[in-house]
């Protein structure tokens, strides 16, 4: 394959047929590999490396860079701002340009310097008497002689104590220290007496001389007349009132004696000890007890164990004690817990002292000073949530950091913008002209990647939003506005459908920020089946022509206009229109019945009313962020499934009522949750295919001879498992300085099991030989077997056939583990009517592998399912029976019903994004709106 630099290049085919392993486990292992052997050895220990592909000779490749949906860090302290360098450039900003406002009197603080101050006071004052003073403790009597003495010294001949002026000569001297109060005082040192329009040179060096003297502070009296109406701050000096005016070479809010930190981007940071909330650390949130968990059934009485701690023998006396004081203490025992007094409420939560019982909050307290034992700190995790910090209410930074301000916002209200909420503020910033010009570069780079973070359809996200509860399709487009803001050139970017969880309406803007990234020099590589995507490339690069072992060649290699000319090439045959077209033209099936979700206001959700349709495949669409996930994951699934009785439903969003929800006897959520993290978990073992298998060798004669049954046949069995690597194939040897490597096991060659195992064999083939096997080399090779068969055949009707049958399941992308969940409901029970919910089932799919979904969701509807899909694909649109459109925009300008129907209803809604996308596709599917010669 030979891929010219400095183009843009996408890498199409089918599911399975190998586009990620050359364009990841490939060109990218290898660009990154050659860039970190550059570095000393000391440097690559922190590094992580991939494996050295598997090739002969790759030349002429640049430094790489992935972006991936599995990419970023997931932890609570990463945030979009922090992940695309926008919180970086924010701080720089505050510590430079922020003014700062006293958080106490609301008073702005000032930072001066003596030119500074009298420029401002001959700008602000007319030609008035001034002095120039600081301000002097003299403690107790006998400290204030020795006090006075010294400044008389240093040559100062007035002072100013109360509302009287002293000179420092002798006599003055004692009879001011015998008049003051044995307390002693604070009084105000006269260095200069000057007017406001003197010259600048003998203001400025006054100025100098007081600061130096003040440590640091000055205090200017300004004579005050009875036309300046003068409200506040005005001193009596000698029966004359004089304007008082405060400056200091530091923060310091005189009028609330509290001292603020100069300002470095450190104390912005909520990872910085010097910004972070003491409380909180800057994590925002804390651990603590929740009530709705002690309490999960408020409707139950305490009588009948509505605190399920006290529910336990353990803690029993807990409730005989509240039992023995109810009486007397007026608590109702057979009330609802919801329903208690305000009074018996709070002396169940925190106690009665009086006799000496805490309560629900000092049983907890009791049990955090006993939780070195490992039971107790299990029992105290059962009852623990994230609630908001009480000391900076969410905002993770301390107060002195919140009280510098840009344009009248601190740093947390900025980061709690949405990006285009940002983008507008920072497009027009209220900044004096000085400031300007300090923050010109950093006003740059924030509006460029807020402006990338829009290209790429990710307005709607709060800056502060952390990525750990993004989509992956969220999280890849938040490292691709990273890559984008970063400027490198002559780098090999490496994306992994960027497109995925993206609206067709945003598709557009998204390649255009790609182009950008080609037009600085870079080759940028993609895999994508987007037809957009495809038709913009310089250069595309089809694998096939099948999956798994069938695929691994290269079909096409040319331009999108040679493409469509390709008889071998099936992405051609959907573009040019000569497959697919029937999707449109089926038959729609028509509700059996209907769920209705009443008054949803989760999130941004506003009070909706959503009717769901029964036995049909109905989609939820809209532009990304306007609240379909909201609506469909957190809210219908969380509702439906405690109304099935499900053990561990999960938390949901607000909401009134559900109604219909009898109509189906279960529901399921088939998310794009990894199936596991081990090696362990295989596709076999997850739909159930093993079992079958083990019983079919053990059934052999050379089994039954050895006297190995079932268990002999299972590698997480010590009994058949390699002794050496305990059934997981590899070794993880530690280097110590160097990275981990994982090696095959030397003993059983990576194939798991023991050699005696290994002897036994079914049609020449041992067990380790037939979980090599992909899925569909494997249903034929057990013809004749139909326990073994139904539960393979699912896997390759979701189009998974190319998956090897002992493939570890933590090497699986997010959309084949959707499929294989998938494929273990579909070789289950079907008896069942079941509610299926799916989160974009089309990830990772080309249009072919589309097609054999839908056949997928034929089968599941023909048994008497319900399909509800959160979608943006048009392919799957199209073939939809019913759509709920949600929008019309993201975040709050989202979260209401605005089109449901049939795709050819929503087609001619003119005010959804989605209707406009529909419509040109039905009218010609695959064919973008954009001519392919538009670059």
């Amino acid at each position: 394959l030979d891929l010219q630099r400095g183009q843009l290049i996408v890498f199409c085919g089918v599911s399975g047929s190998g586009k990620s392993s050359l364009a990841l486990d490939t060109l990218y292992a290898e660009g990154q590999r050659r860039y970190i052997e550059s570095f000393s050895a000391y440097t690559r220990q922190f590094l992580q490396r991939l494996d050295k592909p598997d090739c002969e000779m790759i030349r002429g490749i640049p430094p790489a860079i992935a972006v991936t949906r599995a990419g970023g860090s997931r932890g609570n302290r990463s945030t979009v701002a922090t992940a695309t360098e926008i919180a970086d450039h924010l701080r720089l900003l505050f510590a430079k340009i922020a003014r700062l406002f006293c958080h106490r009197c609301g008073r702005e603080v000032e930072i001066h310097d003596p030119q500074s101050i009298a420029m401002a006071l001959q700008q602000e004052q007319p030609s008035r008497r001034m002095l120039l003073v600081f301000e002097v403790v003299l403690g107790q009597r006998s400290e204030a002689v020795e006090t006075l003495e010294v400044l008389q010294q240093q040559g100062f001949v007035r002072l100013i104590v109360g509302d009287q002026t002293f000179r420092l000569s002798d006599n003055d001297r004692s009879a001011l220290a015998k008049a003051l109060p044995p307390e002693g005082a604070t009084a105000m040192v006269v260095v200069d007496r000057v007017r406001t329009n003197d010259p600048l040179e003998r203001l400025t060096e006054s100025l100098e001389a007081a600061m130096t003297a003040g440590l640091g502070k000055v205090v200017a009296l300004i004579q005050a007349e009875p036309a300046d109406n003068v409200q506040t701050d005005v001193v009596t000096i000698d029966q004359s009132p004089w304007q008082l005016r405060r400056f200091s070479r530091t923060y310091r809010c005189e009028y609330c004696a509290l001292e603020f930190p100069l300002p470095q981007p450190g104390l912005f940071h909520f990872n910085n000890p010097l910004g972070a909330c003491p409380t909180c650390e800057g994590f925002g949130e804390q651990v603590g007890i929740d009530m709705n968990l002690v309490v999960p059934d408020p409707g139950k009485s305490l009588r009948e164990g509505a605190i399920a701690p006290w529910n336990t023998p353990s803690y029993r006396h807990e409730w005989d004690e509240l039992v023995a004081l109810a009486d007397e203490s007026a608590i109702p025992l057979d009330v609802p817990f919801q329903d208690l007094p305000a009074d018996a409420l709070e002396k169940v939560e925190n106690g009665i002292p009086a006799r000496a019982f805490g309560g629900v909050r000092g049983f907890f307290d009791w049990l955090e000073r006993r939780k070195y034992k490992m039971s107790t700190r299990i029992f105290l995790a059962r009852y623990r949530s994230y609630t908001r910090c009480q000391g900076c209410e969410g905002r993770r930074l301390r107060d002195e950091a919140l009280a510098f301000q840009v344009d009248g916002h601190n740093i947390a209200q900025i980061s709690a913008m949405s990006v285009d909420q940002a983008k507008a503020f920072f497009d027009a910033p209220n900044l004096s002209q000085r400031q300007h010009g300090i923050a010109a570069e950093m006003l740059r780079q924030i509006r460029t990647r807020l402006g990338f973070l829009q290209s790429v359809g990710l307005g709607y996200l709060q800056l502060e939003r952390p990525l750990r509860t993004l989509s992956g399709g969220e999280t890849q487009r938040v490292a691709l506005t990273g890559a984008l803001g970063s400027s490198l050139v002559n780098m090999l970017y490496v994306l992994d459908e960027p497109t995925a969880g993206l609206h067709p309406e945003d598709v557009q803007r998204l390649i255009d920020s790609i182009w950008q990234l080609r037009s600085r020099g870079n080759t940028v590589v993609i895999v994508e089946h987007h037809p957009l995507m495809i038709h913009r490339a310089d250069q595309v690069v089809e694998i096939g022509p099948e999956a798994g072992s069938a695929g691994g060649e290269i079909v096409f290699q040319g331009t999108p206009e040679q493409l469509v000319q390709s008889s071998r090439s099936i992405t051609a045959d959907f573009l040019t229109g000569r497959r697919g077209g029937t999707m449109i033209s089926h038959r729609r099936r028509q509700p059996a019945g209907w769920v209705e979700l009443r008054q949803a206001r989760g999130n941004n959700l506003q009070n909706i009313d959503v009717r769901f349709p029964l036995g049909v495949l109905c989609l939820v669409t809209g532009v990304s962020g306007s609240g379909k996930s909201s609506l469909v994951h957190d809210t219908l699934y969380g509702a439906a499934a405690r109304r099935k009785g499900h053990s561990k439903p999960p938390a949901t969003l607000a909401y009134d009522d559900l109604l219909g929800i009898g109509q189906v006897d279960d529901v399921q959520m088939i998310d794009q949750a990894p199936v596991s993290g081990s090696t362990r978990s295989i596709p076999a073992t997850f739909v159930n295919a093993m079992d079958p298998i083990r019983k079919l060798f053990a059934q052999t004669i050379d089994a039954r001879t050895r006297n190995f049954t079932a268990s002999h046949f299972s590698f997480n069995n010590e009994i058949g498992q390699c002794p050496h690597c305990q059934g997981d194939g590899v070794q993880l040897i530690d280097m110590q300085f160097l990275a981990d490597i994982s090696m095959t096991c030397p003993t059983c060659e990576g194939k798991r099991y023991r050699p005696e195992v290994l002897a036994v064999r079914y049609r020449d083939r041992n067990i380790a030989e037939c979980l090599q096997m992909t899925i569909r080399q494997a249903s034929g090779f057990f013809r004749g077997q139909p326990k073994i068969q139904q539960k393979l055949q699912p896997m390759i009707d979701v189009g998974l056939g190319y998956l090897q049958l002992g493939q570890a399941a933590n090497t699986l992308s997010s959309g084949e583990s959707q499929r294989l969940k998938l494929a273990a409901f579909l070789t289950g029970a079907k008896r069942r009517k079941t509610l299926f919910l799916l989160d974009e089932p089309t990830i990772g799919l080309h249009f072919a592998d589309i097609v054999r979904l839908l056949d997928c969701f034929t089968t599941l509807l023909d048994e008497g399912h319900s399909l509800i899909v959160v979608e943006h694909n048009l392919q799957l649109m199209a073939a939809a029976d019913y759509l709920i459109d949600i929008g019309p925009g993201a975040s709050a300008a989202g979260g209401r019903v605005i089109a449901t129907g049939t795709p050819e209803e929503i087609a001619v809604t003119s005010h959804s994004a989605t209707g406009r996308a529909l419509a040109t596709w039905l009218e010609k599917p695959f064919v973008p709106n954009s001519p392919s010669h538009d670059k």
